[in-house]
């Protein structure tokens, strides 16, 4: 699949979600999520990376939540994160999946993925 078709798929599914700024853990639900109700295969991992996937657009090592999919590995951010992103990971930036740990993360429906971005909205707020 072309890069660009990766990204035109990437942005299809998670438009919704790419302005929130949640724990790495919660963007893997979500990830996972809008990948099985349209029937995605996927896996969810925790890996090493040295890329320049923080704010800083620093490089450093950290664990990172990764969700590897047919159109590309989207990442969630740092394991120990709680304002991270999604954002499809270019396949140039440098993730070690030789040591990856495979993670489970429950499959939430549409529904309670609506009930978690409106509760984040509104503790946000207070």
């Amino acid at each position: 699949m072309s890069v660009e078709n990766s990204l035109n798929q990437f942005e299809q599914l998670f438009q919704p979600y790419l302005h929130l700024r949640l724990s790495a853990y919660d963007n893997a639900k979500i990830v996972v999520a809008v990948l099985a109700s349209q029937n995605k295969t996927y896996r969810v991992v925790e890996c090493v990376s040295s890329a320049q996937l923080d704010t800083e657009q620093a490089v450093s090592q950290h664990g990172h939540y990764l969700v590897e999919t047919d159109f590309g590995n989207i990442g969630c951010g740092r394991a120990n994160g709680y304002q991270e992103t999604i954002q499809l990971i270019d396949a140039l930036q440098d993730i070690d999946l030789s040591s990856a740990r495979e993670l489970t993360v429950p499959v939430l429906n549409m529904q309670q993925v609506a009930f978690m971005c409106v509760e984040t909205a509104h503790f946000d707020h207070c």
